[in-house]
């Protein structure tokens, strides 16, 4: 029975098995792990979606593509084939090692299988939420997949990510990452939520690990991951009313399409991110230099930390028609593109969605009102949904830009992110 192999099959014989796993046809060049200590280790359970779909190469490819070289010599990507069978991990193998194999061959990359022997029984499992036998048995491997990876990546760096197979991350993700976890008020915090569906992405103390695994094993069979790790937050805490800590915006977009689980549809179309830190113009302080000001009152921060270097935001009180938030440019500037970003994950109704974006170029400087060092000001374009994203047609030099406020809001506008290029 379920009871009996969980006694027979204990967490420390699986972290054995997966540390002295045969590396295969990749022939992955392991580090040394029990000295290497680095900052990040991510940890991916993946198998084939039932159509032959494969999101993972692309979701490795993102992770490496936005991390700089010194990310990668603090950071391991370890990616579990979870699959049982061992055609679809003989086909992912083969296209990872074509891929990937400079990033395996420096020990940024390791990847890591099982076979069925080391799994608890997964037929049977106990009827619950009115889920059918298929979809019991995915979800109860699922959570043992989770179990093996986060075995393997203990004790092998400070912090631990775990994501779906299905993701892309954004530009900078570690420094951002970095940033979000130095500005956490309290150390002891249990899990950090860098995306908010489901279990996309989910931040650890690495130290943790051990007693995370034992609590996924032990309940394999119970609920799904995403009940899982949210319980373990509750329960460590003993609160059930713990706040979620999540940043402004995630780290992590799902483009997955097609699930793991054929009977689930194309249901995960809708599952994205609302809000998703997609760029890094800003955070790098790479904005063109500009005075910026604003006609409205804060409720917290300054207008002129969403424009500079950092994760700051300027969350206004109320904006009323004709309220606005101007950047003054040191030196004329050719704009090829501007992006403005309003809301978040906790203010997700603070948006600007009366407003457009204009701007004043160079030569144009006649204006009525006094003082009024930018000129007569042209549309560019409106604010849809609370952003902007707009490619200016024009070659010659911007003086200032604006954010114009053209109705009354009823809700506060948290101004998350000005990007410049």
């Amino acid at each position: 029975m379920v009871a009996s192999h969980r006694d027979d099959l204990s967490l420390k014989q699986i972290s054995q098995y997966l540390w002295q796993k045969d590396r295969g046809h990749l022939k992955v060049h392991y580090l040394d792990l029990f000295s290497f200590q680095g900052y990040l280790s991510i940890g991916i359970a993946s198998v084939e979606r039932p159509s032959g779909a494969n999101y993972l190469l692309k979701t490795t490819q993102s992770l490496i593509d936005n991390m700089s070289e010194e990310d990668k010599k603090n950071s391991i990507i370890v990616i579990f084939l979870a699959d049982i069978e061992e055609s679809p991990k003989s086909r992912t193998k083969k296209e990872i090692a074509r891929m990937f194999d400079e990033h395996i061959n420096k020990g940024l990359l390791i990847v890591i299988e099982a076979t069925s022997e080391f799994y608890p029984t997964l037929e049977n499992v106990k009827p619950k939420y009115g889920d059918t036998d298929s979809r019991r048995t995915w979800r109860s491997k699922e959570n043992v997949d989770a179990t093996f990876v986060m075995c393997f990546c203990k004790d092998i760096s400070e912090y631990y990510i775990h994501l779906e197979d299905d993701v892309i991350s954004a530009p900078s993700f570690v420094p951002k990452l970095q940033a979000f976890i130095n500005g956490q008020p309290k150390a002891t915090w249990l899990l950090l939520d860098v995306a908010v569906q489901g279990s996309i992405a989910k931040v650890y103390h690495s130290r943790d690990l051990s007693n995370i695994a034992s609590y996924f094993y032990l309940m394999y069979d119970e609920m799904p991951i995403d009940w899982l790790m949210d319980y373990w937050r509750e329960i460590k805490s003993q609160d059930r009313r713990v706040e979620k800590l999540t940043p402004p915006a995630s780290l992590f977009q799902h483009i997955g399409d097609i699930p793991s689980l054929k009977e689930k549809g194309l249901s995960g179309r809708k599952q994205r991110e609302p809000f998703f830190d997609q760029f890094e113009q800003k955070f790098k302080g790479m904005n063109p230099s500009a005075t910026v000001t604003t006609s409205m009152s804060s409720h917290s921060g300054e207008a002129q930390d969403a424009y500079e270097k950092g994760s700051g935001f300027f969350w206004a009180t109320t904006p009323r028609k004709g309220d606005y938030l101007s950047m003054k440019f040191q030196t004329p500037t050719v704009v090829q593109r501007v992006t403005v970003e309003t809301g978040c994950h906790y203010a997700q109704r603070d948006l600007l969605t009366e407003g457009i974006l204009q701007g004043s170029l160079e030569g144009n400087t006649h204006s009525k009102e006094k003082n009024d060092l930018c000129g007569t000001f042209t549309t560019l374009g409106p604010l849809n949904k609370g952003r902007i994203d707009i490619f200016p047609n024009n070659s010659k030099k911007f003086v200032c830009l604006r954010i114009l406020v053209t109705d009354s809001h009823a809700n506060f506008v948290y101004f998350r992110e000005i990007n410049i290029w």
